[in-house]
């Protein structure tokens, strides 16, 4: 929770210091916890979760600017799927070509010239 309130992640949350020096949350804190951590969960940014929760009213997030997040995020993911197919083509091709008999090239095996 420190490292979130150094964030400024609970920014118009009730929070109050003590006499001891102990800390006391208001139930806003733990509502706009939960949101930061389900947005977590989502594989949203810090950057992007400070972004979205920037709160116009308390503990609500702005829907379109999510549903945008989450299309940019999804893009990523898209790409990232793309990249991790032809990874494993190339992979299985190097796999099939490699063979104890390979010759080596500059101290590289020739299956790696794939």
């Amino acid at each position: 929770m420190r490292f979130y309130e150094k964030e400024g992640l609970f920014k118009n949350c009730l929070i109050l210091r003590k006499d001891n020096n102990y800390k006391e949350y208001s139930s806003d804190v733990l509502e706009q916890l939960q949101l930061i951590q389900t947005l977590n969960k989502l594989n949203f940014s810090l950057s992007e979760i400070s972004n979205l929760t920037k709160i116009r009213n308390p503990n609500l997030i702005d829907c379109n600017d999510l549903s945008k997040s989450i299309y940019k995020n999804i893009e990523i993911i898209d790409e990232q799927i793309i990249s991790l197919i032809k990874l494993k083509e190339d992979l299985r091709k190097v796999q099939s070509a490699c063979s104890p008999n390979c010759d080596f090239i500059d101290k590289k095996p020739s299956c790696l010239n794939c």
